[in-house]
């Protein structure tokens, strides 16, 4: 069981099956992409997670990024997936400084990073300290190749995210994405692809909720 989704099972054919729960982070009742813990339910998160990830995953897959998506299941509200042994590195790809790089580095809301990369720990219990390549690769979590590959798909899944979601007049501040290992050894994206993973801005630069994204991109009804 997970924040967010559950594991309902695990397949001989090397594949799991996920269901997305209506769980969100936040802080005091509000939804807050960038928190470490849910702090909220929302009705129809867990419907809106699972068709925007399947409409994402889909996309990349087109455009040469391995993730770990096979299908989705509509009616049971699933979605099946390859099964990866998780790297234990979230890394975060960030168009505009926001919330916690604002209050580390001291810089104001908005200034641009133009696509940079940053690498955190994945423990809540540690608050995802962010930490660097030489660091990673010292402590044995991942290798400098292993590193190279998850930088460049970050770099490309951003530029992707940032392209398609500005078709529907949004702007990606950033995003946060997972990778993990195929028993081929082959590295592939993970996780999700949610309201839960980024930041979005409407044109008229107020926060996008997660449920009106789903509609507007998915044409999702809830």
């Amino acid at each position: 069981m997970g924040k967010t989704k559950d594991i309902l099972s695990i397949n001989a054919d090397g594949t799991c099956v996920f269901r997305f729960k209506d769980d969100a982070c936040g802080e005091n009742g509000v939804f807050d992409p960038g928190a470490n813990q849910i702090g909220l339910k929302i009705g129809g998160m867990g419907r809106a997670s699972l068709l925007l990830s399947r409409y994402f995953f889909e996309i990349l897959e087109s455009e040469g990024v391995r993730t770990h998506y096979v299908n989705v299941d509509g009616e049971q509200g699933t979605m099946t997936c390859h099964k990866l042994t998780m790297i234990p590195i979230e890394f975060i790809w960030r168009d505009r400084a926001w919330g916690s790089f604002c209050k580390l580095y001291g810089v104001e809301q908005g200034y641009p990073l133009n696509g940079l990369i940053e690498a955190t720990v994945k423990s809540d219990a540690l608050g995802d300290p962010r930490i660097n390549r030489e660091a990673i690769v010292l402590l044995g979590k991942m290798t400098d190749e292993q590193y190279d590959k998850c930088d460049k798909y970050t770099r490309r899944i951003g530029t992707i995210f940032k392209r398609v979601l500005e078709k529907f007049d949004y702007s990606l501040i950033d995003c946060k994405v997972e990778f993990g290992i195929n028993a081929e050894g082959e590295i592939m994206m993970g996780d999700e692809i949610s309201g839960g993973i980024w930041r979005l801005l409407d044109k008229e630069g107020k926060p996008v909720d997660p449920i009106e994204s789903a509609k507007r991109i998915c044409g999702a009804q809830f």
